[in-house]
């Protein structure tokens, strides 16, 4: 928790040091937009490790997205962006259209980084084959075919999922989930409490039916 709070408190002292600031060329400039990225990024892995505060994770990862399309401008800074958006993918969930988003600026940053050192990497094609997927899906929940949309994994997930509706509304949701749950242990057995309490307020305060993880997977146990 202290590490969390920590996060917290350097992200917001970053953003006070860029109030003002001009996006031009200046190194410190550069320099200071770059620690609110890193802020970003590290505190929204804090919320997920937590299991808390996971609802904010959108907005840090809009911040991050923003910042980045002004720092991809300058070539040196490409490694360091690449493995900031790369992780902030990988904490990103409930989100398909914000994800394919920075699945896209994560794109750009490796064929900028692969023409910078003049050959290919490894990892790109495994990119492009997701954002493939992301569209697709997206495509699909878009035009109401949710039983055509395709999952990943040996886990059932509710279609729905992918609805821009749903998307919409899920940080809001979330927020009066964890508030309804605020000093539940974060232990064996949460996830059947979250699950249940998802349902009821996505069905009674936004018209949402949505199927937990264990009732898409009856044959599962989880703890």
């Amino acid at each position: 928790m202290k590490k969390n709070i920590s996060y917290r408190k350097e992200l917001n002292n970053a953003r006070k040091a860029v109030e003002g600031l001009k996006r031009d060329g200046n190194i410190a400039t550069l320099n200071s937009y770059w620690e609110v990225c890193c802020g970003d990024v590290l505190l929204a892995e804090q919320n997920l490790e937590d299991q808390d505060r996971e609802w904010e994770n959108a907005s840090l990862a809009e911040e991050l997205l923003d910042i980045v399309k002004y720092l991809e401008e300058y070539d040196y800074m490409l490694d360091n962006l690449y493995s900031a958006v790369s992780r902030m993918v990988d904490v990103i969930f409930d989100h398909p259209r914000l994800k394919l988003r920075m699945l896209e600026l994560e794109l750009l940053l490796l064929r900028r980084i692969e023409i910078q050192s003049d050959h290919d990497l490894d990892i790109t094609e495994d990119v492009e084959d997701e954002i493939f997927y992301y569209r697709r899906n997206i495509d699909r929940a878009n035009q109401g075919d949710f039983d055509k949309i395709e999952g990943k994994g040996h886990l059932k997930r509710d279609s729905i999922e992918w609805s821009i509706d749903y998307e919409n509304i899920i940080d809001e949701a979330n927020k009066k989930i964890y508030s309804l749950l605020e000093g539940h242990p974060r232990g064996m057995g949460f996830c059947f409490i979250y699950w249940s309490t998802k349902s009821r307020i996505l069905s009674e305060d936004y018209g949402i039916e949505w199927k937990s993880p264990a009732i898409m997977n009856p044959h599962v146990m989880f703890d």
